[in-house]
């Protein structure tokens, strides 16, 4: 069961990989350093925030709760509520976190806020002007407001249609009896980073037209109403309403953590070959398999059985590493990066020290 989703997991992380390559070159991520900050931080949010849907719905699975149709369905209605309001909180807060990275990086914080690239009379010039004209903006409230406005509804779109298929896959898996626990987390870490870029990279494409208008503020205030919608759709479901006021903690150490990770990457991601396509892997195929431990000591602790962890644990380890032993080979084959013998052995420490039991 863990094997073919694994396999799924590299080849999803492959194609972000290749589509992360591809956007550094966009016009849009050259001109606002800041979307590349973004990118690792919304990924990993994001998956974070999808894995834990899947873990807690696999969960409701195994124990039952899934079994009857009033329940399923309150069920299913009320997780997407609260992964909405989960998904676009920690996007506001990862964009505005971004922002502010891409900033220090620039130049530092203080003396963008206290000399700000844009003046008032050039916002209508820029908007005239299309892309070329976003170096007026620069560093100032229109900018922000762009990045604030794609990474939300970056997290929105992509929560909802994400959250709409995992809660379909666990359903499917527990009525063909076959553990979701094994197949849930890992394809929500699959599907999650390369629907979510793709969506990031039209939206930027389509923000920076209107880059300098009010079109950015309106969308704003419409995603902030939303997120109020599903505050009350969420309070008053009674399997998910208790939600509201834990897990929070760990988000937002997820998000400072990551953090770090977007400052790397904006700033290697053009000096080192392939390093785009490299990182989504080790990050996505580790990420998954820790997933799929994580979700059955969830399913075992609610269940009251026991767990053989190191077993597992040790399982996944045997699984990722010959898998990530492909995608040196395909490397390899394909000319994207020079696999040395010193690259190919760093590159599997990495991967032991994160997969490792």
């Amino acid at each position: 069961q863990t094997l073919p989703v694994l396999l799924l997991s590299l080849v999803g992380a492959v194609l972000t990989g290749e589509l992360l390559q591809k956007l550094q070159t966009w016009r849009v991520f050259i001109r606002i350093e800041e979307l590349f900050i973004l990118v690792p931080i919304l990924l990993n949010l994001k998956g974070n925030l999808e894995m834990n849907l899947a873990a807690r719905f696999s969960t409701s699975a195994n124990i039952g709760e899934l079994d009857l149709r009033l329940t399923r369905r309150s069920l299913i209605l009320g997780n997407l509520a609260l992964l909405q309001v989960q998904a676009l909180i920690v996007s506001l807060l990862s964009g505005l976190l971004a922002f502010v990275l891409g900033l220090a990086s620039r130049k530092g914080v203080h003396h963008a806020l206290q000399n700000p690239i844009h003046d008032p009379a050039s916002a209508v010039n820029a908007a005239a002007g299309g892309l070329d004209a976003t170096a007026a903006l620069r560093g100032g409230y229109f900018e922000a407001l762009l990045v604030l406005c794609v990474s939300m509804l970056a997290a929105g779109i992509s929560s909802g249609v994400l959250g709409s298929f995992m809660c379909s896959l666990v359903v499917l898996c527990r009525r063909i009896h076959v553990n979701p626990d094994n197949i849930a987390t890992p394809v929500a870490s699959a599907l999650g980073d390369m629907v979510t870029l793709v969506i990031l990279g039209g939206l930027s494409s389509l923000f920076i037209l209107f880059m300098g208008t009010i079109v950015s503020t309106l969308v704003f205030i419409v995603l902030l109403g939303v997120i109020a919608v599903n505050v009350v759709l969420t309070f008053r479901n009674a399997y998910v309403h208790e939600l509201l006021t834990i897990g929070w903690g760990p988000l937002f150490a997820a998000m400072a953590i990551s953090s770090g990770s977007g400052v790397v990457l904006e700033t290697y991601v053009n000096q080192l070959p392939a390093f785009a396509l490299v990182s989504p892997v080790v990050t996505a195929l580790s990420g998954a398999a820790g997933s799929i431990s994580v979700s059955r000591i969830s399913t075992a602790l609610h269940s009251g059985r026991k767990e053989p962890y190191l077993v597992v644990a040790a399982t996944l380890f045997a699984l990722a590493c010959p898998i990530l032993g492909l995608f040196l080979v395909f490397l390899w084959l394909t000319g994207q990066a020079e696999v040395t013998t010193l690259f190919a052995g760093g590159f599997m420490v990495v991967v032991a020290i994160q997969v490792r039991p």
